[in-house]
């Protein structure tokens, strides 16, 4: 199977941190050979645009969000990345969730400024990434010039579905990077679990692994991959760091919801640790759909 991003979508506010998610989506639009679109939000409804309480305020947060857009333009132009934009009346989670759509990838830094019409704080973050609409890119802060060397996957359930362990493969393929899945046990199952049941659930986990490695083959890309024992957030925290990952990809329910039925591992395994990857790692995480189609094939 094969992911095809068609766009790469930027959800910016022109704060620092903004900055630093334009340079991730410039990246990944050059090395996907996919056009980049920039949005941004005023935070006000556009019904409230019409009263004089409100015009003022609207009109600064347009100038705002419109010198955001054409700042991120100016750097697409000179990187030649085929670019479009909008700026669009509403709440800034509301905007994007309009703005994207099938073959899409969404770059969003994960922290920035406050205010209702920012992309970039946290509760704003967290709403998208809950359930993303598509393959979602959260760029921390301090993250470092993009340069994907490494790739690290969750190889769980929900990487075997949708376009999670397809898009890994498809992003590490186009930056030249080595892959590094994880396979977990998890500690709280293991710790109740009879010998016998324990040796299943570490030959579960290998055969993930192993698919990952296998597929990774098929599509010409170096790749590595473990299997662990523990908490998975905090297994997989670790695991960035032991093999200097540049990236974390990993899956969770989409907005489509999907119709295979989630195991209660799997479930926990896909929202509580992208949440708390999302908040401790320090590189960006892709969050992706397994639900749903994500990125066309």
């Amino acid at each position: 199977m094969t992911v095809t991003v068609e766009r790469v979508v930027l959800a910016t506010d022109g704060s620092a941190p903004a900055a630093t998610a334009a340079a991730h989506a410039l990246f990944l639009a050059r090395v996907l050979d996919a056009s980049l679109h920039v949005v941004s939000a005023t935070g006000t409804p556009p019904a409230a645009a019409e009263t004089v309480e409100t015009a003022e305020p609207s009109v600064s947060a347009a100038f705002e969000a419109e010198e955001a857009v054409g700042t991120v333009v100016r750097r697409a132009l000179l990187a030649e990345v085929r670019t479009t934009s909008e700026v669009a009346d509403g709440p800034a989670a509301a905007v994007v969730e309009r703005a994207v759509g099938e073959g899409d990838l969404l770059v969003l830094g994960r922290h920035g400024q406050t205010g209702s019409g920012q992309f970039l704080v946290g509760s704003v973050a967290e709403r998208l990434l809950d359930a993303p609409p598509v393959p979602t890119l959260a760029v921390p802060a301090a993250a470092t010039e993009p340069n994907y060397r490494t790739v690290a996957l969750l190889a769980d359930g929900e990487s075997s579905a949708g376009s999670v362990a397809p898009l890994a493969r498809r992003i590490a393929a186009a930056t030249r990077a080595t892959l590094q899945p994880l396979a977990i046990v998890d500690g709280r199952d293991a710790a109740i679990a009879s010998p016998e049941n324990l040796r299943a659930l570490e030959t579960e986990a290998r055969a993930r692994l192993n698919d990952v490695v296998a597929a990774a083959a098929r599509d010409a890309v170096e790749s590595g991959g473990t299997v662990q024992t523990g908490e998975p957030a905090a297994e997989l925290l670790a695991h960035v760091e032991r093999v200097g990952a540049d990236a974390v990809v990993l899956g969770v329910a989409g907005a489509g919801g999907g119709t295979r039925r989630t195991r209660r591992t799997e479930h926990r395994a896909g929202g509580v640790v992208a949440s708390r990857v999302v908040r401790h790692a320090g590189v960006p995480v892709l969050v992706v759909p397994s639900g749903s189609n994500g990125a066309k094939r």
